[in-house]
């Protein structure tokens, strides 16, 4: 037989995206906080002797570091002050179990607000994982020089050493990704029009929104905010700007210096957060010029609009009884999994084995997407961190020469919590192991069988519970959406207040759900594609609810008829979701001028 007969393994796409790390350019006021935040207590430890102490800060500058995602700094400050916070009650609570079995016990309660708080929003559901992933790892990681005060008080204290070297990056608050990347987008438009070779001028553009892409979609699938959100309706509506843009160089023709000034401060504006200035169309008789002076007018009037202070009410129905049915069925099944992986542990007499817990409770995490790719990812991810960490400390001996080393991953762990899952969990693992081995004597090998086996119990019960996990199509959900935010419109601009109070918080529930479902999809590989086109609808439908919370707040009804004419096309546009396939982008437009009219634009 030839071997040209041979048949050939083709990979699916999903898998070839499943494995591909996400080309995200590295945000270096993260990568050197969490280099100096678990690197400095080691430094002080070698120094002064005392590693307990040491190896208990640095791992909680490590727990404060998984939260600190690339965003807004008043964002990033928000979003690790509180995961210190919850991860310092988690470790205080596994820290106080007296015994295996009451490890177990704790760590189940402790399951439960951690998966309700995903649905109390992102910084709420960062801070809920942490607690419960610290209070898995303080149940194995006893330290027998210290009260249980001290262990609590020097995992507290790295938590605040990274808190505050995050608060140090103020001065460098406007060089982070997310904001640079879609900057970028405005800036290669610029220059376009001076560029001597107008291909490679297009191709840096096109570049330039690939990286956009990249980034808000990619590594945003992870965590989400409201900065975010606006960079990506910025993202959207950036490509009539482009289109126009692309046609007018290839025309040979210079958009006026009003055009250019106003691409000009978009870019700053992303940079900084700022909000640019109301833009003013020409009278000019071109099509082209036309058509770019109207995508820029609608981008600033639609980032104008976004960028309104939201009612301070509002803010707080969110984190009121946003819990749905998807949610229970999440906590049961973290607390089967957690308490099979405890039983095992106990049953098995493993030696550590916190470690099969914490498998099942980091690929359980809620919000974060497909479970059986996580778990792939995480036993990969774990092989070869276990592989790094036994190579090192086969050759390298611990003390100031392993130190090295530890800051090395450190610094590399930011850019590995963007790029890639399996990435992550290598660097993390290896991490781990070598902060442990400063204190104590590490089995690799034993880690490695622990998170097989706890990969193993999330699939098993993953497969038996699938059912559970399985929810309507998207077209169905977000018709089930638009029916509820209808309802809600139809009292909010009537001025009823009976029982509106009820529906807000039912409302909000119902998208808190939809989000929480399009994020799943947004990290499933074989899914990810639907969840892009849907993904710009839900953030305008959560602005049609707070624009109509703002008007219900501020006792500002509206017009009845005008009212009744906004609920008769949001109910139009349920029925046609439910008859017959809509595109995305169909319905987001619809809700856009939906929107305008709520909001009174």
């Amino acid at each position: 037989m030839t071997s040209e007969a041979l048949p050939r393994f083709v990979p699916p796409l999903w898998l070839l995206r499943m494995l591909r790390p996400i080309p995200i350019p590295a945000d270096w006021t993260r990568v050197c906080a969490a280099s100096v935040g678990m690197g400095a207590p080691q430094v002080v430890g070698l120094l002064t002797g005392r590693m307990d102490e040491a190896v208990l800060a640095s791992v909680g500058a490590l727990c404060a570091s998984f939260s600190d995602l690339t965003g807004s700094y008043q964002y990033r400050l928000r979003r690790v002050g509180l995961a210190a916070i919850l991860g310092a009650l988690g470790f205080a609570a596994g820290a106080a179990a007296a015994g295996p079995w009451w490890a177990a016990a704790i760590v189940l309660a402790v399951s439960v607000p951690s998966v309700l708080s995903s649905r109390m929003g992102d910084l709420w559901s960062s801070g809920g994982a942490h607690m419960l992933t610290f209070c898995v790892v303080a149940t194995g990681q006893k330290s027998a020089a210290l009260p249980l005060g001290a262990q609590v008080w020097w995992f507290f204290a790295g938590e605040l050493l990274l808190l505050a070297l995050v608060a140090a990056t103020w001065p460098f608050r406007g060089t982070a990704p997310a904001r640079g990347v879609v900057a970028a987008v405005f800036e290669a438009t610029l220059r376009m029009f001076d560029a001597e070779s107008p291909v490679a001028a297009r191709q840096n553009l096109t570049k330039a929104l690939d990286n956009a892409h990249d980034v808000l979609v990619g590594a945003g699938s992870m965590s989400r905010s409201r900065v975010r959100d606006r960079l990506y309706l910025v993202y959207t509506h950036a490509t009539p700007i482009v289109e126009a843009s692309v046609s007018l160089a290839h025309a040979g023709k210079r958009p006026p210096e009003r055009a250019c000034e106003a691409l000009r401060e978009l870019a700053r504006c992303m940079r900084t957060g700022e909000v640019p200035a109301p833009y003013r169309v020409g009278a000019d008789e071109s099509p082209l010029v036309r058509a770019l002076d109207r995508g820029i007018e609608d981008l600033i009037t639609r980032l104008r609009r976004a960028k309104r202070p939201q009612v301070s009410g509002e803010q707080r129905e969110r984190l009121r009884l946003s819990f749905g049915r998807s949610t229970w069925a999440q906590v049961f099944r973290m607390v089967l999994c957690l308490a099979l992986a405890e039983g095992i542990g106990l049953a098995a007499g493993l030696d550590e084995p916190y470690w099969v817990a914490l498998t099942a409770a980091l690929v359980l995490k809620p919000n974060s997407g497909s479970v059986f790719a996580r778990t792939l990812m995480r036993a990969v991810g774990t092989v070869a961190g276990v592989l790094i960490a036994s190579a090192l400390l086969v050759l390298v001996p611990t003390g100031w020469w392993m130190l090295p080393f530890i800051v090395a991953l450190a610094a590399k762990l930011p850019v590995a919590l963007n790029r890639h899952y399996g990435l992550f969990s290598a660097v993390v693992t290896a991490l781990v192991l070598l902060q442990m081995s400063q204190i104590e004597h590490f089995l690799p090998v034993a880690r490695l069988i622990d998170t097989l086996v706890g990969c193993a119990i999330v699939l098993v019960v993953g497969f038996l519970l699938r059912p559970l996990g399985k929810g309507p199509a998207l077209p169905d959900r977000f018709a089930d959406a638009v029916e509820a935010v209808s309802e809600y419109v139809s009292q909010s601009l009537a001025g009823v207040r009976h029982g509106r109070s009820v529906l807000r918080r039912r409302t909000y529930r119902q998208l808190a759900d939809l989000r929480a479902a399009l994020q799943q999809q947004l990290m499933d590989p074989t899914a990810v594609a639907e969840a892009e086109r849907w993904w710009p609808t839900i953030i305008v439908l959560e602005r049609v609810v707070d624009a109509a919370t703002e008007k219900a707040v501020l006792n500002n009804p509206q017009d009845l008829q005008k009212a009744q004419r906004l609920v008769s096309t949001m109910r139009t546009a349920t029925r046609q979701l439910r008859a017959a396939p809509v595109p995305p982008a169909d319905l987001r437009v619809e809700l856009e001028r939906i929107y305008a009219d709520v909001a009174g634009s």
